[in-house]
């Protein structure tokens, strides 16, 4: 798999383009490329976001009926079903309802309004509780901006595969999630419960493939447009195809 996915992203000139990450969680089997380098998360960061305020559910420290207040600061504009569909500035959304809209339909009212409303609830930022997913010390415009890492998105996910009781709800989620879209363009004959992200000239998925040999699946891009979505889709068949291999 390794010297496969390298032949392919120096064939096709993207080297620099791409870092990525595959584990199986059965072997404790890592490839992680370009681990450390930052990007732009988009919309992947709805993934620990939702994680972040479900641990606060089975916490107890908030519900899925706890109203967040949708304010003008909060608006941008969304590609699909959005939270200015159904509430005007100045009423309140339950969060589970933020939660799904977050996911599905990669809402981003919803998102920017659970990341400020966090530090409400626990005293810290959502940036501060989500660098314990880096095993690097992150630099101060880690705290400020919307940046991410192959290597942090992988704990993101291990985190997310390994209590998946606890993260069911989310799971299922991710799994209606961009259907027939970059990795599910593969058309798999498993589950995928996938989370895209896109802005600008970052394209990005990360996923859990639900194969026999289960495996996690990070793909992020400098690429955007056909070329990152053929990228996704080309880099997610070589990965699944390794599941059932002994050496990789």
């Amino acid at each position: 798999m390794i010297s496969t996915i390298e032949t392919y992203l120096k064939e096709h000139q993207i080297e620099d383009k791409v870092s990525l990450f595959y584990h199986k969680p059965s072997t404790n089997d890592t490839y992680v490329y370009r681990e450390n380098v930052m990007m732009l998360a988009a919309s992947t960061i709805k993934v620990p976001v939702v994680m972040a305020w479900t641990d606060l559910v089975h916490q107890g420290a908030a519900s899925y009926d706890t109203e967040l207040e949708y304010c003008e600061r909060h608006y941008e504009e969304s590609d699909a079903k959005a939270l200015y569909d159904s509430y005007a500035y100045g009423q309140s959304a339950p969060l589970k309802e933020c939660m799904e809209l977050a996911i599905v339909y990669s809402d981003n009212p919803s998102n920017h309004m659970m990341r400020e409303y966090y530090q409400n609830y626990t005293g810290i930022t959502f940036r501060q509780w989500f660098a314990q997913f880096s095993d690097q010390r992150v630099s101060e415009e880690f705290y400020t901006r919307n940046l991410i890492s192959a290597e942090i998105m992988l704990n993101v996910m291990k985190r997310l595969y390994e209590h998946q009781d606890q993260y069911s709800q989310l799971i299922d989620w991710m799994k209606i999630a961009a259907k027939g879209q970059y990795i599910q363009s593969n058309n798999f004959d498993f589950e995928v419960a996938q989370k895209y992200g896109e802005y600008d000239r970052y394209e990005h998925t990360m996923a859990i493939l639900y194969q026999k040999e289960p495996g996690l699946v990070g793909i992020f891009t400098e690429l955007a447009g056909d070329i990152a979505k053929n990228t996704i889709r080309d880099l997610a068949k070589i990965m699944a195809l390794s599941s059932n291999q002994q050496k990789w």
